[in-house]
């Protein structure tokens, strides 16, 4: 029997952890299941847990000063719940990007193949430079990492049974767009779960590594109580391309084109990237890599050995400039159109020595994430102003996905032959979509459950049950690591849409009455002349009486405090009473504001209100 390995390093000693044969396996997706990324699913035996994959989403630009958003990872954060591990299907940012999130909270050990613990080790890992693009090595540290102060990171093997706390994993093979990827084989005394991870079928792919169908067939004999698998594709029918057949056309387009020719892609891709540099070898061009995270990724496959290629190819961007247009390809990040990706740099001729022109090859080796086709599409209409040919996968074979279509998901489901089926890593209708596989695939529709996010399933003694829902949340994360609050991200799209008024008062403290005009300040409206000045006029008019001071607190329903400020001394009381009529200010200095401004501007534009009062003498 292969070795096993505790969580803290030590061998497994063979004997029991953790609860007996009739406790209960809560499963709780915290992200992936309803949208794509966040991907994260807790198991729960009894009071102890592991957690599979630990993703992010990134922001998008409807979301303003959001980087990134994290799951909210409040059952992890139970009274009383050990996580013992996370363990982690691949290194995509969907599955490893809020680690650096976690780990500033909790000191658990994370486990993987060595190329996946590698990227998410990078989240970790400062580096100089911007944040890259292009799904290089992590984007450089998360500023929330620079907390955590102690990483314990395991490198796993394929087939090689790991104890951590009451669950033994086995990573097994399975092929994605990122090497190293892996189904999780997770069992416990309340049964057997597996989780595809992305995967896919390909027969062909570049390494010659396939799925490891056989040990999936196995793991099927034994019985497997419940399938968790990836449902990103599958609205699609029929089978996806093989990246053997994108290697094939990308040679094509390298050997027929004369110009200069530029090829972007995933940096993660790495055996895209293989592909890419064999076609720029067997053209006679050597290679310049483009963008922090292409050159980190090439660093890492060789390191790795799933890059082959010879040294001599490759030629910095100093001297790339000076070799001749159909003497060098360029590899860069950025293919998303991300501002300060590499490819921007090239489309905006920011360095004249990459300044593309008619006769030069653009090829998008890679899929437009959703939210991103805005910035993809002016980017290549920069490009194609200057002359270049840009080939998509819209109009080539340039890219093929690493997940997984209707008839390759339909093969698992009679590999594994479940006895219970759950679609994650997906949105609403894909989920649905691939119960809809299940079904035709022999599982019992009664055994086939469609869960969202915070939804709860509990396994015990073969049998799974839908549980009460669990909270789950959101936390948005900017790009100095903050976690910022989903009002104050609503009111920066509110501001966006209707702009802003800022109003500061200043008060009299022993008048209570005015000190100075009400200034008033606008920020993305411009309301007329005229309704300016009669919104001052009414601010002055709704503060010619006193809001000051015990008398004034007494008439604001507030006697009781007003009373103990006037015979006490106490901070805290005259503290509560300040408090009380600064609020009053607030609340009529806004209700004028909104009755002043209504009928010109529509929608009305988000209000921030400043209250100060000075010191004693100073006559409105």
């Amino acid at each position: 029997m292969a070795s096993r390995t505790e969580a803290d390093g030590s061998r497994d000693s063979g004997e029991s952890v953790g609860p007996g044969p009739n406790a209960f396996l809560r499963i709780i997706p915290l992200g992936g299941c309803g949208e794509i990324g966040l991907n994260a699913t807790l198991l729960v035996l009894g009071s102890r847990g592991l957690l599979i994959d630990c993703g992010m989403l990134l922001g998008t630009p409807t979301e303003l000063g959001i980087e990134r958003v994290v799951p909210g990872f409040e059952p992890i954060f139970e009274d009383g719940l050990r996580l013992d591990g996370v363990v982690l299907t691949h290194g995509h940012q969907d599955h490893v990007g809020a680690l650096p999130a976690l780990l500033a909270e909790r000191d658990v050990p994370v486990f993987g193949t060595p190329l996946t613990m590698a990227l998410a080790r990078a989240r970790f890992e400062p580096r100089d430079g911007g944040r890259g693009g292009g799904g290089g090595a992590g984007g450089g540290v998360a500023p929330e990492a620079r907390r955590q102060a102690r990483l314990r990171f395991f490198d796993v093997a394929y087939n090689q049974p790991t104890r951590i706390g009451p669950f033994t994993v086995e990573w097994i093979r399975v092929t994605h767009s990122v090497p190293e990827s892996a189904a999780l084989l997770v069992q416990c005394s309340a049964g057997r779960v597996l989780h595809s991870g992305d995967f896919r079928i390909d027969p062909t792919p570049i390494d010659g590594r396939t799925t490891d169908l056989a040990r999936l067939r196995e793991v099927g004999d034994l019985g497997v109580d419940l399938l968790l698998s990836d449902s990103t594709n599958a609205e699609r029918e029929g089978r996806g391309r093989s990246e053997s057949d994108v290697r094939t056309e990308i040679e094509r387009l390298v050997l027929e084109t004369e110009g200069r020719v530029v090829v972007s892609c995933i940096a993660s891709h790495l055996h895209r990237m293989q592909s890419i540099l064999d076609a720029a070898q067997r053209a006679g061009r050597r290679v310049c890599l483009l963008g922090r995270g292409m050159r980190e990724l090439y660093e890492l496959g060789i390191e790795r050995h799933h890059l082959r290629v010879d040294s001599s190819l490759l030629i910095d961007e100093t001297r790339a400039p000076m070799l001749r247009r159909g003497e060098l390809l360029v590899l860069a990040t950025g293919a998303q159109g991300e501002r300060q990706g590499a490819l921007t740099r090239v489309a905006m001729a920011n360095d004249a020595g990459f300044r593309c022109r008619a006769g030069d090859r653009l090829i998008l080796s890679t899929r437009v994430i959703p939210g991103n086709e805005r910035a993809v599409r002016k980017l290549v209409n920069e490009f194609v102003r200057q002359g270049v040919d840009v080939v998509s996968d819209k109009m080539a074979m340039v890219h093929c996905s690493g997940h997984a279509c209707a008839e390759e998901e339909r093969d698992l489901l009679m590999l594994v032959r479940p006895r219970y089926f759950v679609p994650v890593h997906g949105e609403r209708t894909m989920l649905a979509r691939h119960a809809e596989i299940a079904r035709s695939s022999g599982v019992a529709s009664e055994n086939i459950f469609v869960v969202e996010d915070g939804d709860s399933l509990v396994l015990t003694r073969g049998t799974l049950v839908l549980g009460p829902r669990v909270l789950v949340s959101r936390r948005p994360i900017d790009a100095a690591g903050r976690v910022l609050d989903w009002g104050d991200v609503n009111a920066r799209s509110r501001v966006g849409r209707a702009g802003l008024v800022a109003c500061s008062l200043v008060f009299d403290a022993q008048t209570g009455l005015l000190a100075l005009p009400p200034a008033l300040t606008f920020r993305g409206v411009a309301p007329s002349p005229r309704v300016v000045a009669d919104t001052v006029r009414r601010l002055r008019e709704a503060f010619e009486s006193p809001v000051a001071g015990p008398a004034a607190a007494q008439a604001m329903g507030v006697a009781a405090l007003a009373s103990a400020a006037s015979a006490s001394a106490s901070a805290s009381v005259s503290a509560s009473v300040s408090a009380s009529v600064s609020a009053v200010r607030e609340a009529v200095a806004e209700r004028t504001l909104k009755s002043a401004l209504k009928r010109e501007l529509k929608p009305m534009p988000e209000l921030v209100i400043h209250v100060l009062e000075l010191g004693v003498g100073l006559g409105a």
